[in-house]
């Protein structure tokens, strides 16, 4: 296998899948990866009040800030839209100690948007990433867990990571966790590391020396119910039935349908099966990668 952007970021892609993907959060250290973005980029897309939320959002803690304190109205056709990022409200929050928080920055930010395609190849799972800024000395988000792998790389200054280990079974949901016993990982990561957070970890981070930033590349996984609504499309795939059928024989004729079905096509079917079409219901629909050709000012050159 042809691996595209995994290597980059962790060395032997290989020793990572085996050794640490789903096991153990590690810090990758030395291997200095280009980061697709910078800070010369995210202030350009804030100050131009091109971003809106959701994809921009400022957090702190627990605290819930509101967006009115960090975004903006702008006219439009005679109308007022609203949600614009306003950069000085959020360079005011920063200073404060609020984390900035951008959201899917593939949709609109076209060297990520390669970057994640990489990882999508190489991982076959949808890949989202999400860009911080902290403040030193400033919590960011309260220790949580993710339905996601992450990898993120720490891009200028640096933070302080506290990791605690996963779930003790499937039952768990993401979001602010509380009981997460004792940490599996306390380190700082600089400018230039890689570090590795397994699906359903509690982490929490703090920052450090100046304003730490870095870039979230989430690995998303199927569940329970992404298996089931698989299963289900399997089965259901070029079965023409009615909809509502009328009157009980036509209902139980249509429940015999559904039962030939089911004993036709179950038996031929394995768990990876099962697991290969969720995945593939999960990954993005992006259509087709932009080329250099689709310029507007190739156009203009080409006719």
């Amino acid at each position: 296998m042809t691996w595209k952007a995994v290597p980059g970021w962790v060395g032997s892609a290989q020793a990572f899948l085996a050794d640490d993907w789903g096991r153990a959060p590690r810090v990758f250290r030395g291997l200095r990866p280009e980061t697709p973005i910078t800070l010369g980029d995210v202030d350009r897309a804030i100050r131009h009040r091109m971003l809106r939320r959701p994809h921009v959002e400022m957090v702190r803690g627990t605290d819930e800030i509101p967006e009115s304190s960090y975004t903006t109205s702008r006219r439009m056709t005679g109308s007022t839209v609203p949600a614009f990022a306003d950069g000085a409200a959020i360079a005011r929050l920063l200073r404060q100690g609020s984390t900035l928080l951008l959201r899917n920055v593939e949709h609109w930010h076209a060297p990520t948007e390669r970057l994640t395609r990489d990882f999508e190849t190489d991982l076959r799972r949808p890949v989202e990433a999400f860009f911080f800024a902290t403040p030193a000395g400033a919590q960011g988000l309260v220790t949580h867990r993710d339905d996601a792998d992450v990898l993120l790389l720490q891009i200028s200054g640096s933070k302080r990571w506290t990791v605690y280990p996963g779930p003790g079974d499937g039952n768990w949901r993401p979001g602010p966790a509380e009981e997460v016993g004792a940490a599996v990982l306390e380190e700082t990561v600089r400018a230039g590391d890689v570090l590795y957070i397994p699906r359903g970890f509690a982490h929490t981070a703090s920052g450090e020396e100046g304003l730490s930033t870095h870039l979230s590349l989430t690995v998303r996984e199927v569940g329970t119910q992404e298996l089931y609504a698989a299963l289900q499309r399997t089965i259901m795939d070029g079965l023409a039935i009615e909809a509502r059928p009328l009157g009980e024989p036509e209902l139980l004729e249509t429940a015999e349908q559904l039962l030939d079905r089911i004993r036709a096509v179950v038996p031929r079917l394995t768990a990876a099966d099962v697991l290969s079409a969720a995945r593939g219901a999960r990954t993005p629909e992006r259509g087709r990668p932009p080329s250099d050709g689709d310029d507007l000012s190739t156009l203009l050159t080409t006719g």
